[in-house]
C-alpha cells in the first residue's frame, strides 16, 4: 500500500490561505498505468499539506493536449477533460464511503459521496462555495473552457479544500490523523491517461475502488 505523510501547513496567513510553502513538501507520483493502451505518459504530481482547518492540495500534470469543456459543478463529464481525481475516505476507515474530487485543467469541480458508485450524494453549492480553486492557465473567466494548442506543455490546479466544506458533504466529522484515498490522471481526448497512485489491480479502468486506496497520514 502506498503511504504519503501530509505535513503541516507553513507560509499560510489570512491573507494568503490557499498557498502553503510548497517548495519544502514532498510530491506523490500518479505513475501506476494499470490500463495503459499508447500514446506517451505523462507526469502528475500532488502535494498536500494541511493546517487545522483546511485541506491544501497542488497538482501539476504535464499535459501536450490540455483539454476541458465542462464548467458546471458537480458536471458528470469533468472526468472525460483533462482532469486529476482524488477519491479519500475521510473517516480514516479502509473500505468506507468515500469522497470523489474530480478538477479539470481550468479549475471546475466536481464533489460526491458514498459507498460506491451508484447513488452518490453531491456537495452543494452552498458548500463547494467554501472551496478555493485556482488554475494556471489563462482562461476567459466567463467561459473557462480549454482546447489543445501547439504550446500546451503542463497545468497546474490548486485546492484549498476545508473540513467544513468536507464534513458538509459527509455528514460526519473528519479524521485527523489518517485517510485512505487515491490519486487518477485521466480524460483529455488526446492521449488519455488512465494513471493511478496506489494500483489498481484490475482488468477495466475503474476507480471506484476503496479497498485499493492508500493511506495518508497527517503529520
Amino acid at each position: 500500500m502506498s503511504q504519503y505523510s501530509i505535513k503541516k501547513a507553513t507560509g499560510i496567513s489570512e491573507n494568503n490561505r490557499n498557498s502553503p510553502d510548497w517548495q519544502n513538501i514532498a510530491a506523490l507520483e500518479i505513475n501506476h498505468y494499470p490500463w495503459y493502451q499508447e500514446g506517451k505518459k505523462q507526469g502528475t504530481q500532488v502535494k498536500l499539506s494541511a493546517d487545522s482547518e483546511t485541506l491544501f492540495i497542488q497538482i501539476i500534470a504535464q499535459d501536450n493536449y490540455s483539454f476541458a469543456k465542462q464548467t458546471e459543478l458537480n458536471h458528470m463529464l469533468i472526468c472525460e477533460d483533462s482532469c486529476v481525481e482524488f477519491f479519500f475516505s475521510p473517516s480514516g476507515v479502509l473500505g468506507s464511503s468515500y469522497v470523489n474530487l474530480e478538477v479539470n485543467c481550468c479549475g471546475t469541480l466536481h464533489l460526491a459521496y458514498g459507498a460506491g458508485r451508484d447513488k452518490r450524494h453531491f456537495i452543494s453549492v452552498e458548500a463547494a462555495s467554501l472551496i478555493q480553486c485556482k488554475s494556471s492557465l489563462n482562461l476567459n473567466m466567463d467561459s473557462p473552457v480549454k482546447i489543445e494548442n501547439n504550446d500546451d506543455k503542463q497545468w497546474s490546479i490548486e485546492i484549498a479544500l476545508p473540513f467544513t466544506a468536507v464534513e458538509q458533504l459527509t455528514g460526519e466529522a473528519v479524521n485527523r490523523e489518517k485517510w485512505f484515498a487515491n490519486f487518477y490522471r485521466c480524460g483529455g481526448r488526446t492521449e488519455p491517461q488512465y494513471a493511478v497512485w496506489n494500483n489498481i489491480d484490475v482488468a477495466e479502468p475503474d476507480y471506484h475502488r476503496p479497498e485499493h486506496f492508500g493511506e495518508l497520514v497527517f503529520i
